[in-house]
C-alpha cells in the first residue's frame, strides 16, 4: 500500500513540472518546485484535499523557485542543498535571462548537505545530492517516487551550461543507476518515466555504461 499520492502541476514560461506529493492517511503535503502560477497549485492542492507543510526544491534555477516566496509562511519551511541557498537571494547568471525577477526571498530555513533521510514538519523523505546541472542538485525520495529535477529527464540529461559541471552530472547520473529497485522519475521538465527505462533507453546513459 502507498502512503502517497503525487500530483504534477506544469508551471510557469519554461513549462516547469511542480509535484504536490500527499501523504493518504493525514493529508499533509509537500510541494517540490514552485516554479510560478501559485493559483494552479493552490488549486491543484484544493482539489486534492491537501495542506502545504513543506517545499523542496531540486536546485536553485529561477524556473523551480519563483512561486516560493508566495506559497511559503511560518509554518511552511522550505528545503534547499546548500550550494543552492544563494539562488533564494541573488540572482545568478540563469535568472538574468529574464527581465523580471521577484527576489530578493528570504533564506531556506534548511539547508542541507548530506545524503539521508529527513523528516521536517512531520514529512519524511530521502535526499540525495546530485550535482552537475547546478552545484546544489539533489534527488528526493518517497517510497518508490523519485523526483529528479533537471537532473534525469525522460531520454536526456540535464544542462551544464548554467553553472554546471559534466563531469560531476556523469557521475551523479552514474550513482542513480546504481540504485537497488526501479523507481517511478518525476523529472523537472517534460513527462514522468522510469530509472529502468533510463538506464536501458536513455543515450546518455549507455554511453556513460560503455566508457
Amino acid at each position: 500500500m502507498r502512503d502517497y499520492t503525487v500530483r504534477r502541476v506544469v508551471v510557469g514560461e519554461m513549462e516547469t513540472n511542480c509535484y504536490i506529493i500527499r501523504n493518504i492517511q493525514t493529508g499533509d503535503a509537500c510541494v517540490i518546485d514552485p516554479g510560478g502560477n501559485l493559483t494552479l497549485i493552490q488549486d491543484a492542492m484544493h482539489k486534492m484535499n491537501a495542506r502545504c507543510r513543506l517545499i523542496l526544491l531540486t536546485h536553485g534555477h529561477f524556473d523551480h523557485i519563483l512561486a516560493v516566496g508566495d506559497l511559503r509562511s511560518e509554518r511552511i519551511p522550505v528545503v534547499i542543498h546548500e550550494n543552492d541557498a544563494h539562488c533564494l537571494t541573488e540572482r545568478d547568471m540563469f535568472s538574468k535571462l529574464i527581465p523580471h525577477d521577484p527576489r530578493p526571498f528570504a533564506p531556506a530555513e534548511y539547508c542541507l548537505k548530506r545524503e539521508g533521510k529527513y523528516t521536517i514538519n512531520d514529512i519524511s523523505f530521502y535526499m540525495i545530492p546530485t550535482p552537475g546541472h547546478t552545484k546544489g542538485s539533489v534527488c528526493y525520495l518517497f517510497e518508490d517516487h523519485l523526483f529528479t529535477g533537471d537532473t534525469l529527464f525522460r531520454n536526456s540529461i540535464g544542462t551544464t551550461d548554467f553553472g554546471g559541471d559534466r563531469d560531476e552530472l556523469n557521475n551523479s547520473l552514474r550513482m542513480l543507476c546504481r540504485l537497488p529497485g526501479d523507481y517511478t522519475i518525476y523529472p523537472g521538465h517534460e513527462s514522468m518515466t522510469s530509472l529502468s527505462e533510463e538506464i536501458r533507453n536513455n543515450p546518455f546513459i549507455r554511453s556513460l555504461r560503455r566508457n
